[in-house]
């Protein structure tokens, strides 16, 4: 009995984390829509920089995962690695549009 009731309870978790996973997705395509809009409405370069960092931390590494793990055969710790590249990127690019002054 106790282990039907871990199993159930194991099941109900991973299903309420699979849920919690879009929260971040929704929130970063948000985020992202917001600074390319507010780009595109004063050319504001840095508000560029944020939105294709967002872009690159939250949405690159998926698509990349599935193109590695599946075209080729590589040691774990090199293709978390490669994974990571996009995420250090984009948060690069979020850091230098927060902090490059903006031009008038």
């Amino acid at each position: 009995m106790f282990d039907i009731l871990v199993q159930i309870d194991l099941e109900t978790l991973r299903t309420v984390r699979q849920v919690s996973e879009v929260i971040p997705v929704i929130l970063g395509l948000a985020i992202s829509y917001l600074a390319y809009t507010a780009y595109r409405q004063n050319r504001s370069r840095p508000m560029l920089y944020i939105a294709v960092g967002f872009i690159l931390v939250l949405f690159v590494q998926a698509p990349l995962a599935l193109i590695l793990i599946y075209l080729l055969e590589l040691p774990t710790p090199v293709l978390n690695t490669i994974l990571q590249l996009p995420e250090f990127a984009g948060l690069g690019l979020i850091l230098y549009g927060l902090w490059v002054p903006r031009r008038d």
